[in-house]
């Protein structure tokens, strides 16, 4: 270890680097190897919740503007 310590933070830094390079081949190789199923797996295990908004024909756009035109009102 070196006794400078913006050449041990350089260290630090490339090392996160290549660790982070190493991260991102992984996952790149995992999505080029999945199947259409096991995606659509991934997507149904991400569990929205069903029926949470005020009224089902709104869009999220809409109630965020009521919610922003009640935090106004009061």
């Amino acid at each position: 270890m070196s006794s400078d310590p913006l050449e041990s933070q350089d260290a630090a830094h490339a090392e996160y680097h290549s660790r982070w390079e190493a991260i991102e081949t992984f996952k790149a190789q995992e999505l080029a190897a999945m199947t259409e199923e096991r995606a659509w797996q991934i997507i149904q295990g991400l569990g929205a919740v069903e029926g949470w908004r005020e009224r089902p024909d709104w869009s999220g756009l809409v109630e965020q503007q009521a919610l922003f035109h009640k935090g106004r009102l009061s």
